[in-house]
């Protein structure tokens, strides 16, 4: 917080008002001062939606800044100017205590959203010692089950069942970006109901012609978008591309992504020999023109949180298969009405729903409207709904 100036505005005049304990006073009649914390702002689909959160509360009036505790590059997507970002640059989350206090206390913010485990308890404990300024929201992207503590955290499940149980209750709620994971959080912690909340995440709809013609009738043309990881599970979408080119189905996959298992996707390539068929992109900033030329959108995830590639492919109002898993999914296609639903790991079933989707295509019109139900001011209106 350079010269600790986060916070003071001159001349403004705040109107006097009782204020509870540990608040600070908003910046206006309708203003608040809204700080972000995030692990880093890499590409990552929970990064992408809070920047996003964070740039139209910006748009509202409302004075934001993001905190980003881990060293990080510049972040991939546009922040807004208004926004007042604070790297603290720390190696580990535990050694960026005091940094974190300073910003408390210099900023006051009037509401805090700290999102993902462990990223939640350092930001809880910090806001604890720090007089609990103002309220603060936890928010969970990934459902928690044995095989998503192991794969993706690098921990147990009983730990993270215990450290939420000892501080979760102390925050002001916790946000689910999906009633699987509000359930799954439900299950390992203590947090009271009335302080669990679902909010989806939202997007900006894109401004796009509706039609469901496909662009290629001679090529099937497959979009992928997700981190290059296990959970991702990019081996099951290879082999059913595999699959239906032994059928004689001329299809061609595109890769949006970066990840640790590129080295071992690309040798998974040549070994299916589908060098021909199979292009990695790499991180994109703006997926538009790649969800434009596409037929549909294959999802391949072993667990999903909500998943961002899913939504975003019917706001374009492509059809999507995906696989079925817990959480996510399932909610935004309604349970197979709006999209395939196959079964985790069963490329043969992905690829018959490739098959029967590409022969019968949901009108791209019905796919946005239900696109419409996830919007970027939905969610952030229900964000902001809860720091009243």
């Amino acid at each position: 917080c350079p010269g600790g100036e986060i916070g003071r505005h001159k001349g403004l005049k705040i109107p006097r008002r009782k204020l509870r304990a540990g608040s600070s006073p908003a910046l206006g009649t309708n203003q608040m001062k809204i700080l972000v914390i995030l692990p880093t702002l890499g590409g990552g689909g929970a990064e992408k939606v809070h920047i996003s959160l964070a740039n139209r509360w910006a748009d509202l009036g409302h004075k934001v800044t993001i905190c980003s505790l881990l060293k990080s590059n510049q972040s991939p997507f546009e922040i807004n100017k208004k926004i007042s970002i604070e790297y603290l640059n720390a190696k580990r989350f535990r050694n960026s205590f005091f940094k974190l206090k300073k910003i408390f206390k210099n900023l006051k913010p009037d509401a805090t959203f700290a999102a993902m485990w462990p990223l939640t308890l350092i930001s809880i404990f910090t806001w604890l010692t720090s007089g609990k300024i103002g309220k603060l929201f936890l928010v969970e992207h990934t459902s928690f089950s044995n095989q998503n503590a192991k794969k993706i955290m690098k921990t147990n499940l009983w730990k993270i069942s215990f450290s939420m149980r000892l501080m979760y209750k102390f925050s002001s709620g916790v946000i689910c970006v999906s009633n699987g994971v509000k359930e799954s959080l439900k299950a390992i912690s203590s947090v009271p109901s009335n302080k669990l909340h679902t909010i989806y995440n939202g997007i900006d709809l894109p401004k796009i012609e509706e039609g469901s013609q496909r662009l290629d009738e001679k090529k099937i043309n497959i979009l992928s978008i997700g981190r290059l990881s296990d959970d991702k599970d990019y081996i099951t979408t290879l082999r059913s591309i595999k699959h239906l080119l032994k059928q004689d189905i001329n299809v061609e996959l595109k890769i949006i992504g970066e990840g640790p298992n590129f080295e071992d996707l690309k040798k998974e390539v040549q070994e299916l020999s589908l060098e021909n068929n199979v292009t990695f992109l790499g991180f994109q900033k703006n997926i538009s023109k790649f969800m434009l030329k596409c037929d549909l959108l294959v999802h391949s995830s072993n667990f999903e949180g909500f998943s961002m590639a899913v939504l975003e492919a019917i706001s374009f109002g492509k059809n999507v298969v995906s696989t079925d898993t817990p959480h996510g999914p399932s909610e935004i296609l309604n349970n197979g009405e709006f999209g395939s639903l196959v079964r985790i790991g069963d490329y043969i079933e992905m690829a018959d729903a490739i098959k029967y989707r590409i022969k019968n295509p949901i009108s791209s019109k019905l796919l946005i409207e239900r696109s419409k139900k996830f919007t970027l001011d939905q969610a952030s209106k229900e964000y902001l709904e809860l720091t009243s």
